[in-house]
């Protein structure tokens, strides 16, 4: 009887293992190919770009600025074989966006995990809201913004891990109106130390993150500068 429940131990150490190591081959797998498929993308829209001045955009997926502008790849047949391996249309945990609309659009990924857990914990608050018709919000951060109390929710704190910097947490914080966001502040703040030159308090910060990274800083509300520091903005 020992040696049974000895080797169901042992076998379920071996799958754990072995789980482990093909998750850590599956993120290698991604974290390799994922460069190439963002700029394969921005090839493809480029092309599409000149034959005409509209974007090929899909239904947005939320009001905040990264989730208005998701590309439908559909619209890229004919200059993109088949949507990359590592979108969510094929299985993958990313959706392919453009960062920014403008003359120039460019391509950028965002992390569904991160959409996964705010989107469950957005349920929470709204459930809240119904049932004690006020928000679960404690100190006020600015522009709008508190801090999520977690205790009201009767949950654990969440700190998302930033897809900049996994040893970085964003804080989740909420808005008057009841809608989550996560403060990216503390990696503009990073941002800002490599910049030889200040931006001006006109500029959207979330920028300083997406131009140098295949990531767009979802679910971040938007940032000036003030007074040196990032400052967060309603959208």
């Amino acid at each position: 009887m020992r040696q049974g429940k000895w080797m169901t131990g042992w076998l379920l150490l071996i799958l754990l293992v072995t789980g482990c190591v093909r998750t850590q081959e599956f993120n290698d797998r991604t974290a390799q190919s994922l460069p190439q498929e963002v700029q394969m993308v921005q090839t493809a829209l480029n092309e599409y770009m000149k034959g005409t001045p509209l974007l090929p955009l899909k239904a947005a997926q939320g009001n905040s600025l990264y989730q208005k502008y998701l590309i439908d790849f559909d619209q890229l047949k004919g200059y993109l074989a088949e949507a990359p391996s590592n979108s969510f249309e094929k299985g993958g945990r990313y959706v392919f966006v453009i960062a920014d609309p403008g003359k120039k659009p460019k391509v950028r990924a965002m992390d569904l995990r991160i959409t996964d857990q705010i989107r469950d914990l957005q349920t929470r608050v709204n459930a809240y809201k119904e049932r004690e018709h006020h928000l679960p919000k404690g100190e006020i951060i600015e522009g709008g913004y508190y801090a999520l109390d977690f205790k009201a929710l009767n949950t654990e704190g969440l700190q998302i891990p930033s897809p900049y910097h996994s040893q970085i947490k964003l804080p989740v914080i909420i808005d008057k109106k009841g809608e989550l966001f996560l403060d990216y502040r503390l990696e503009v703040m990073q941002a800002l130390e490599k910049e030889k030159k200040q931006p001006s308090s006109q500029v959207d910060l979330r920028e300083l993150l997406w131009k140098d990274s295949l990531f767009v800083p979802v679910l971040s509300p938007g940032m000036v500068l003030k007074d040196g520091d990032p400052v967060l903005q309603a959208e």
